[in-house]
């Protein structure tokens, strides 16, 4: 019986160490998405009253570069922001390989709470 119970407890404790990892890897969309939101950090746009919103439409190249296929956007400067800081930029992710895919992503861009 006293075996018994060790053997239990040797399991119990090899599978809790098992499934203790508190490091989940993240997929490689959001770690493209955790990019792309890098580079259009901090727009210089003026933005009178709530928000500024655009639909981007972009595809990766070979080269793991950036393509923006279309930005639909309320004001025109929001589309020319975003072509300047995404066309062609190079990002590290697996995504890259995995062929043509179109991805899209929504842009908010907020009136500052202190103005």
């Amino acid at each position: 019986m006293k075996k018994l119970l060790i053997l239990v407890f040797a399991i119990v404790l090899g599978t809790s160490q098992l499934f203790a990892n508190n490091n989940p890897t993240k997929s490689p969309e959001q770690q493209l998405r955790n990019q792309i939101a890098l580079l259009l950090e901090s727009p210089e746009i003026v933005v009178e009253q709530g928000e500024l919103k655009a639909q981007i439409e972009f595809t990766l190249n070979s080269k793991g570069e950036v393509v923006v296929l279309s930005v639909n956007a309320e004001r025109e400067i929001v589309e020319s922001f975003v072509k300047s800081r995404l066309n062609y930029k190079k990002v590290d992710s697996d995504i890259a390989n995995k062929g043509n895919r179109v991805f899209q992503i929504t842009l908010k861009i907020r009136k500052p709470k202190d103005a």
